[in-house]
């Protein structure tokens, strides 16, 4: 997960930071395991020129359009940033954007809803660190984050520790 998060970074993508540390529990032997910072408000701001809302996907739900009710949404959803300030509103229009759009209009105004160049550096990323456990994968391990000056979203990576094709069993996905 630590080289998948440094090489993902090193791609122009934002990425959680991650140190190594060892620890024991109740005098048993030390065990190294890794770290890695979890986003919210204070992660935001410090990767982000621009206000905006981050989410975070559960791993029980998907990327559907639910309707318009925001209640709808939070058992496949958490506001990870400005808890205090409810907003479903961007979530909720681009996916009723990427699922209800025909072909044509999906095409001619995907750039409107997403950042595509940060999402083709995400597909391209996930490719290259062989993560299985994506939102292209079995998990939705990922956060999007909506801007409110561009008002387009982002695919931010998450949860990388079955990347290198660790997922059924070829590396190490213990935690």
């Amino acid at each position: 997960e630590a080289v998948a998060l440094e090489l993902l970074g090193l791609t122009g993508q934002v990425t959680e930071r991650a140190f190594a540390t060892r620890f024991s529990v109740n005098g048993s032997a030390q065990k190294l395991r890794l770290a890695v910072e979890n986003p919210g408000d204070d992660w935001e701001d410090d990767n982000f020129p621009n206000d905006g809302v981050l989410y975070k996907a559960d791993s029980g739900g998907d990327y559907s359009y639910r309707g318009e009710d925001p209640n709808s949404y939070r058992d496949a959803f958490d506001q990870e940033s400005d808890k205090d300030n409810e907003n479903y509103a961007p979530l909720i229009a681009f996916l009723k954007f990427v699922n209800q759009s025909d072909d044509a209009t999906f095409a001619a105004k995907l750039g409107d809803y997403l950042d595509v160049e940060s999402f083709a550096r995400y597909l391209a990323g996930q490719v290259v660190v062989n993560n299985f456990d994506d939102i292209d994968g079995p998990g939705n391990n990922s956060y999007l984050r909506y801007d409110e000056k561009t008002k387009k979203m982002t695919i931010v990576s998450w949860d990388l520790n079955l990347a290198f094709g660790a997922l059924g069993g070829g590396g190490g996905g213990q935690v």
